[in-house]
């Protein structure tokens, strides 16, 4: 067996709106098994295959040699799946010179800084080529000029706000609190807490370069010491942005 189901798997799931994590989950497999496949070379089982065709209403013979489909779905005249792109982000967002203040959104990622989002089938994108896994926009925030110029430091374009969800990065960041990403710095250098999306969801940790590294390679790094730390690729990742402030209530 050769390596072409890859390729076959990659495409299917892009067609079907599906990435790596919700593929795994759907098929009953580890959270990371089709990244670990794809990226790492690991599994490939035939009955983790079998699973893999299953869940995306295939069979196995197609994934392993393209030939057929499921007995049970007629996918020859079936329209691709679309993901949904909210193209409208960027342009509502509002600088209002003579209220003095600014808006900028909260979008509903579902961001957690322990285990990772959940996933989910809409997409938002914005300037920065950033591309949100998203319901929607969760909320509007109007901040006054001084909050965005002189503690921000940014305009309304620039910055977005994410949920913390989950325990990795207490007592820095609490389950609850909404930080506020920069979108213009997505070098981890000088490290320090960023947004990312590791592959499984979108996260907030603190990254920092594996010095000497080539290809670079980044350490993304939880504050609570229950969660260990982990490596990956530059390219394995994509960096949001990196931490302006926070909300808490906490």
């Amino acid at each position: 067996m050769d390596d072409q189901w890859k390729s076959r798997l990659e495409s299917e799931m892009a067609r079907q709106g599906l990435d790596m994590k919700a593929l795994s989950v759907r098929a009953g497999l580890g959270e990371t098994y089709v990244r670990d496949a794809l990226k790492r070379g690991r599994g490939g089982s035939l009955p983790a295959l079998n699973k893999l065709a299953l869940a995306l209403g295939r069979s196995l013979d197609w994934l392993i040699a393209g030939k057929g489909a499921a007995p049970h779905l007629d996918l020859a005249n079936e329209p691709p799946t679309t993901r949904h792109f909210d193209t409208n982000v960027d342009r509502r967002i509002i600088d209002n010179k003579e209220s003095g203040a600014s808006t900028i959104f909260e979008v509903d990622v579902r961001a957690g800084a322990g285990g990772g989002g959940l996933p989910v089938e809409a997409f938002v994108h914005d300037e920065f080529g950033n591309s949100y896994a998203a319901h929607a926009i969760a909320a509007e925030w109007t901040l006054p000029d001084a909050i965005m110029q002189g503690v921000l430091h940014a305009s309304p374009r620039h910055i977005r706000v994410f949920e913390v969800i989950g325990d990795s990065m207490e007592p820095r960041l609490s389950e609850g609190d909404r930080v506020f990403i920069d979108l213009r710095y997505i070098t981890p250098s000088p490290e320090g807490i960023f947004a990312l999306w590791d592959g499984y969801g979108l996260v907030i940790k603190r990254l920092q370069i594996v010095m000497g590294s080539d290809p670079m390679r980044v350490r993304i790094i939880s504050v609570n010491s229950s969660y260990a730390p982990y490596e990956a690729g530059a390219d394995e990742i994509q960096i949001v942005g990196r931490f302006a402030g926070r909300f808490t209530v906490n």
